[in-house]
C-alpha cells in the first residue's frame, strides 16, 4: 500500500510512534517530539534478555554540549555506570586513528559484551561509533540517538557502518544495526539551515529515485527561506522517514535494490572529498543528482523536463544553490571516482534515473556502465552551466548565498 504523504502528522508532543527499519532482524525506531523522559524504557527493552553493565555514551564535544548532560541523567536513572566518552568534530573523525582510539577507550574503560554504546550525535558519530561497536568483541550492543536532519532521517536507517581512507569516502566499513533508534525531533531545532536541508536533499533524493508522490509533498512543505515551525520540522523528519523505509522494504540488507539510494552519490562522493571539508554531504549530493540527471538525459533515459525537476527542487524550492569547488575539476573528479566504494570490475558504474520514481536497470543491478569521456563531456557542459549562471568560474559558495538566476 502507498503512504499517504498529503495527510498531515497527528503528534503531541511526548507521544511517541514506533517504527520498523525493515532490517532482518529490524531494529525498532521510536519516533517523537521531547520524548526524552520515555528514552530508559525503551532502552532498556531493546537491550532484551541479554544483561546490561553500563553505558559509554558517545558524542562530539558540540552536541555533549548541547545534550549529554540530559541523555547521561536518563541513562543514569537506570542505576547503571555511565561513562561519557567525547570525540571531535567533523569528518575527520572517520578515519582508522580515531576509530582505533575509540576502540581501545572502550577496552581501557572497563566494556564487556555486555555494555551497551550510546552514539549521540550526526552521521560521522553515528558511523565510527556504530563501525567501533560491531568490532569491540566482534560486534557489542548499540543505540542511536540522531541530533542531525541527514542522521535522524537517512544514516539511522541503515546497518552499515564506515570511515573513510586515504582516498576517498566510506571505504572502510561493515554492516552493524543499532538495538534502538531513538528518533526525537527537539534536537533538529539547534541544527543550522545549512545542515538541515543537506538532510532535506537525500528526502528530494528518495523521492526521485522510489517515491515521486513524496515530491509533490515536498513542493509544498519545502521553505525556501529554510524556516521551520518544531511541527513543520517534525512532520518534514517523519514523511522524510517513511519515504526511505518503504524504499528499505524492498531489500532491507541493502545488498541488491537499494543501491539506487546511492543515486547521484558517485560524483556526490568524489566532489565532497575534493571540497576538503568545504561542503557539506547533502550539499555534495545535490550537485551529484543534478549531474546525474544531465548524464541520464545525455545518454536520453530521461527527458529534459525531468532535469528541471531536479534543479527546482534542489534550487528553488530547498533554496540550495552550491556548486562545485575549484579542485573538482573534470579530470579530479573522474580520478575520484575510480575508487568509489560502488566500483565494480575497471569501470565506473552510475545509479541513473530512467523516469521519475524508478532507477535504470540495463544491467540488474541497478547501475549503467559509461565511458569517461562521456562523463567527462557531461561535467564539462555542467561547469560552463554553473559559470553561465553564477557569472564566473564555478567555485564553491557559502550554503546561505541566494541567487535568483536558476
Amino acid at each position: 500500500m502507498s503512504i499517504d504523504y498529503a495527510t498531515p502528522l497527528s503528534l503531541r508532543s511526548g507521544e511517541v510512534l514506533t517504527l520498523s527499519t525493515e532490517l532482518l532482524p529490524p531494529s525498532p525506531y521510536v519516533f517523537g517530539y521531547q520524548i526524552l523522559d520515555q528514552l530508559l524504557a525503551h532502552v532498556m527493552d531493546a537491550a532484551g534478555a541479554v544483561p546490561v553493565d553500563r553505558f559509554f555514551l558517545v558524542s562530539d564535544f558540540t552536541v555533549a554540549s548541547l545534550y549529554g548532560r540530559s541523555i547521561h541523567a536518563a541513562l543514569s536513572d537506570s542505576g547503571l555506570e555511565v561513562q561519557a566518552l567525547t570525540l571531535s568534530c567533523g569528518e575527520s573523525v572517520k578515519s582508522f586513528r580515531h576509530l582505533e582510539n575509540l576502540c581501545e577507550m572502550l577496552v581501557a574503560l572497563g566494556a564487556t559484551k555486555w555494555s551497551v554504546i550510546v552514539a549521540l550525535g550526526g552521521g560521522v558519530i553515528g558511523n565510527v561509533v556504530g563501525l567501533a561497536a560491531g568490532l569491540l568483541f566482534r560486534g557489542v550492543r548499540y543505540v542511536e540517538i540522531p541530533t542531525s536532519f541527514t542522521h535522524l532521517t537517512d544514516g539511522t536507517l541503515s546497518n552499515k557502518q564506515a570511515i573513510n581512507g586515504r582516498s576517498g569516502k566510506n571505504h572502510f566499513g561493515l554492516y552493524h544495526a543499532p538495538i534502538l533508534i531513538w528518533g526525537d525531533t527537539q534536537y533538529l531545532t539547534s541544527e543550522s539551515r545549512r545542515f538541515r536541508d543537506s538532510g532535506l536533499v537525500e528526502g528530494i533524493k528518495n523521492g526521485l529515485i522510489d517515491q515521486p508522490a513524496f515530491l509533490t509533498y515536498l513542493r509544498a512543505a519545502l521553505h525556501p527561506d529554510g524556516v521551520y515551525t518544531p511541527s513543520e520540522l517534525t512532520e518534514l523528519a517523519y514523511k522524510t522517514v517513511l519515504s526511505k523505509l518503504e524504499i528499505l522494504k524492498k531489500d532491507p540488507t541493502e545488498k541488491h535494490y537499494c543501491i539506487v539510494l546511492e543515486y547521484g552519490h558517485t560524483f556526490a562522493h568524489a566532489i565532497e572529498w575534493l571540497s576538503r571539508g568545504g561542503l557539506t554531504h547533502g550539499e555534495a549530493v545535490g550537485i551529484g543528482m543534478r549531474i546525474a540527471a544531465r548524464l541520464a538525459h545525455h545518454l536520453d533515459l530521461i527527458p529534459e523536463e525531468i532535469v528541471e525537476v531536479h534543479d527546482s527542487l534542489i534550487c528553488r524550492h530547498l533554496g540550495m544553490y552550491v556548486t562545485l569547488p575549484e579542485a573538482a575539476t573534470n579530470e579530479e573528479i573522474l580520478k575520484t571516482m575510480g575508487v568509489d566504494n560502488k566500483k565494480t570490475g575497471n569501470v565506473i558504474r552510475y545509479c541513473l534515473l530512467e523516469r521519475l520514481g524508478a532507477c535504470a536497470n540495463p544491467e540488474g543491478d541497478h547501475l549503467v556502465t559509461v565511458e569517461d569521456h562521456t562523463a567527462i563531456d557531461v561535467l564539462r557542459s555542467f561547469e560552463i552551466e554553473m559559470r553561465t549562471a553564477y557569472g564566473r568560474t564555478p567555485m564553491l559558495h557559502d550554503a546561505r548565498t541566494r541567487h535568483d538566476n536558476f
